[in-house]
């Protein structure tokens, strides 16, 4: 019996350090990924692209459109064409109905789970912070207007505006048909 209850606390104790290395190295190619993206968006941030008189870019699904980064609450993320849920797994993606440079410029990602979730934080986000946003286009900078729980059904906050603007949305974590917005204008 004593031999029965060792074997069971070793193959325990096999069990937590085999999962322990799984979560472990997961976390550590989904870190490598995330750096990889930043990387290479850095240095082809500049890239020829297709600009149409309005300096919105011609972009097809998955195609690298800049960075975004909101240094209070420590956010530096790629941002990809579309919002499908094969680009939220590794990065932001953008409202294709949303302009990528004049008007109002929305953007998704996860806040929660085991994708990328780089907008785990942005219901924290205070008025007058700051949201920086880098395309081939140039570098905005937006303060934070407004921050607050919208339905998951209204799409008036993907309208156009005439003030440069960026909109950030992700789910509200046990509420399934809620959305954290933000809403930043530019400075």
């Amino acid at each position: 019996m004593k031999s029965f209850f060792k074997s069971c606390i070793l193959l325990l104790f096999i069990l937590c350090v085999v999962s322990f290395l799984v979560i472990f190295l997961k976390s550590q190619y989904q870190r490598k990924i995330k750096e990889d993206l930043i990387t290479e968006i850095k240095e082809n941030v500049i890239e020829n692209k297709p600009i149409d008189e309005e300096k919105n870019l011609i972009l097809l699904d998955g195609e690298k459109i800049g960075l975004i980064i909101i240094p209070s609450i420590n956010i530096e993320a790629p941002i990809f064409e579309g919002t499908s849920s094969d680009i939220l797994k590794t990065s932001v993606g953008h409202f294709k109905s949303t302009s990528l440079w004049n008007g109002n410029v929305a953007l998704a990602s996860h806040n929660r789970g085991s994708y990328a979730h780089y907008f785990s934080k942005i219901k924290e986000l205070k008025n007058g912070e700051e949201i920086i946003y880098i395309t081939s286009m140039g570098e905005r900078r937006y303060k934070v207007k407004e921050n607050k729980i919208i339905e998951e059904t209204n799409v008036k906050v993907l309208e156009n505006t005439q003030e440069n603007t960026i909109t950030l949305i992700t789910c509200v974590t046990g509420q399934r048909n809620k959305r954290q917005c933000v809403i930043g204008i530019e400075i």
